[in-house]
């Protein structure tokens, strides 16, 4: 299994860890229009969905986090 991550900060400044699950790590996703996009996921299981090269929006609850670059 790949084990790409990224951190990123959501607006109060927290770090967050996020997934990277590329088609091939993922037995059992649901179709989508790009099968072969990655699927982002929290630590907590939420999915995140990419807006731009460094913004994502978590799923269950709108908010926004920003990768964070070193």
């Amino acid at each position: 299994m790949n084990t790409d991550y990224f951190f990123a900060l959501d607006d109060a400044g927290n770090r967050c860890r996020v997934d990277v699950l590329r088609a091939c790590d993922v037995r059992e996703r649901e179709a989508t229009l790009h099968d072969n996009a990655p699927v982002y996921l929290l630590e907590d299981g939420s999915r995140v969905h990419r807006v731009d090269r460094d913004t994502f929006r978590v799923l269950g609850t709108g908010a926004f986090i920003t990768v964070l670059r070193d």
